[in-house]
């Protein structure tokens, strides 16, 4: 007997290894597999947004243990899927989830019922410490009354309500309460939100830290507020923007301590990062119309130290040889307007007219108001003009005026918002028997977008122009309207659109355009465009809308880069004129048609 206890005790051990590196060892059954399913809704993009948020669709790829651990999976998110039913407004909303573990795989399948959507019937506030304080309606804040209720649009509400109040001198205001009433018999929500405005507070002193080479004076001009006046959180929000767009920082940041300081005003402490003040560019397109182009530019932004900018470039291609040089100071005699000065030497040879010229000119642009802007001042042009083999020399001096108004939201690629555009002239030449003209054109851009993901923008543009005074051919053709092109009705080639005289586009005295565009931004780097363009120009003073516009349309490709979208566009004549235009036009460049 004794001799039979180690064959006993090697077979225990043997047994003991075997199970312990068993595959299945200490799990009662294999690995586990399963599908999952969402059933009883019927809209597919909650669907897809219930998909995004749940472990049982992110993990189903990898197999389970127990049965245990999928169960527990399950119930986790049928009350994910509850509470995200219910933040979006079905707070009727029922789910149910069920395991078959007969089937193979095993099938997890959600039941749900999101019930009828709630509408928000009311808003109020309740405020401490300043009983007598004015706060918004509920639709100036976003939350619409009689809308479906959702908890991101209440959480946005809050916001704007922080940011009304923190524009009217409360720097530190608070929600400190919320409740939210919801009534299953009316299927309606009432919002009560318990607001603390804090003390109020005016602007303190401003300093301003990283300055190198700019002037303290050129950011204090940036700073749309003053010592003593009613604290407005907004006005750090556009202080910020101007710095950044002015292009000599990289970096603006402002920052307020956490208190009234004895005098109840609030400091404001500016930090900035300059940027490099010279910069120098290359750039390049290509247009089956005009062919090649190349242009290079140099720029310093801060010349005299006060954001002042000095710029030359110069352009190459079929069509044109330029040279130009442009000085800009803001804060010209007030700290709203901006002297601009510019010199320009070319030669234009479309096919329509050669002209040499050398350009000068001077002028203010003052801003009114938030993107509204108002300019005027003097430019001369003498210019040696040649059309149909008759040339003529001219040295006019001009008169320009302009308007614009912008609300769009970005300058290089905008999504919503529109441009409003007016420029009037008048031409005299004081040394030559020309005739004195008039020149005048308008022009609107419209951005609306229609999808946000993935981002589908609808946008428009219209263009109008008219001359008046002289007969057209005593006008220099340089100066008359002309259409096709890029920038213009794209499948026609350049200028070649209008009034035509011995085989030439003479050009008109008056012009429409008009151009609308679908751009699909599939990624952040990439997207596609379709769109059709029209317009003539007009042998008459003003556009003569008797006469038939020329259409053309196309479809590009635009790739995003940090200055730009990247352009590829392919268009097409739709009224095509024999022995005139081409069978379609390419162009390559950086930037939206419009």
């Amino acid at each position: 007997m004794i001799r039979e206890r180690p064959r006993i005790a090697a077979l225990l051990w043997l047994a003991l290894m075997s199970s312990c590196f068993s595959p299945t060892a200490g799990h009662g059954q294999t690995s586990l597999a399963y599908q999952v399913a969402i059933t009883g809704v019927e809209d597919p993009k909650i669907v897809s947004q219930l998909k995004e948020i749940s472990d049982t669709f992110a993990l189903q790829e990898r197999t389970l243990p127990r049965l245990s651990l999928l169960q527990r999976r399950v119930s986790e998110d049928k009350e994910l899927f509850l509470k995200w039913l219910r933040a979006r407004g079905f707070y009727a909303a029922e789910v149910a989830a069920t395991i078959d573990q007969d089937a193979v795989p095993v099938r997890v399948t959600f039941r749900i019922d999101k019930g009828p959507a709630f509408f928000l019937d009311s808003v109020s506030f309740v405020v401490s410490g300043q009983e007598l304080l004015e706060l918004p309606e509920a639709k100036k804040i976003g939350l619409g009354v009689g809308q479906p209720f959702r908890h991101a649009d209440l959480l946005d509400g809050e916001k704007e309500l922080l940011r009304h109040l923190k524009s009217r001198g409360f720097p530190f205001p608070e929600i400190t309460g919320r409740r939210i009433v919801v009534d299953h018999a009316t299927q309606r929500v009432s919002v009560i939100l318990e607001v603390k405005p804090g003390p109020l507070a005016t602007f303190g002193p401003t300093e301003i830290i990283g300055l190198e080479s700019v002037k303290e004076e050129f950011v204090l001009n940036m700073i749309p507020w003053k010592q003593g006046d009613p604290f407005n959180g907004e006005l750090l929000e556009k202080a910020q923007g101007r710095l950044i767009e002015s292009k000599v920082f990289t970096t603006a940041r402002f920052s307020t301590p956490q208190g009234l300081d004895e005098q109840g005003s609030l400091p404001v402490t500016v930090t900035v990062t300059e940027r490099e003040h010279r910069t120098f560019g290359v750039g390049a397109s290509y247009k089956t119309d005009e062919g090649p182009g190349v242009g290079i530019n140099w720029e310093h932004r801060n010349i005299l130290h006060g954001g002042e900018q000095l710029g030359f470039s110069a352009e190459y291609s079929d069509f044109t040889v330029t040279g130009e040089a442009g000085f800009l100071k803001p804060f010209f005699l007030r700290k709203d307007q901006t002297l601009h000065l510019s010199a320009k030497l070319a030669e234009d040879t479309p096919d329509a007219y050669t002209s040499r010229y050398m350009k000068t000119g001077a002028g203010v642009r003052r801003e009114l108001s938030e993107g509204f802007w108002v300019g005027g001042g003097i430019d001369f042009k003498a210019s040696k003009v040649t059309q149909l083999e008759e040339t003529g020399r001219f040295s006019y001096f001009s008169f320009p005026f302009g308007l614009e108004y912008d609300t769009s939201d970005a300058l290089l690629d905008p999504t919503r918002g529109y441009r409003l555009g007016l420029q009037a002239a008048l031409y005299e030449d004081p040394f030559k028997p020309n005739p004195t003209f008039a020149k005048g054109s308008i022009r609107l851009r419209r951005y609306s977008q229609i999808l946000k993901s993935p981002s589908l923008v609808l946008a428009g543009a219209v263009n109008m122009g008219a001359l008046s005074g002289g007969e057209r051919d005593e006008i220099p053709a340089d100066e008359r309207f002309y259409a096709g092109g890029g920038g213009s009705i794209r499948g026609y080639a350049y200028q070649s659109v209008g009034p035509r005289r011995e085989d030439t586009c003479v050009g008109g005295r008056s012009l429409v355009e008009v151009s609308l565009e679908w751009r699909l931004k599939l990624t952040d780097r990439f997207g596609l465009v379709t769109f059709l363009d029209g317009g003539n120009a007009f042998e008459s003073r003003y556009p003569d809308f008797s006469e038939s516009l020329l259409w053309g349309a196309g479809a590009g490709i635009r790739y995003y880069t940090p200055i730009g979208p990247f352009r590829f566009d392919i268009a097409f004549p739709l009224d095509r004129r024999e022995g005139i235009d081409d069978s379609f036009q390419i162009y390559i460049s950086v930037g939206q048609a419009f």
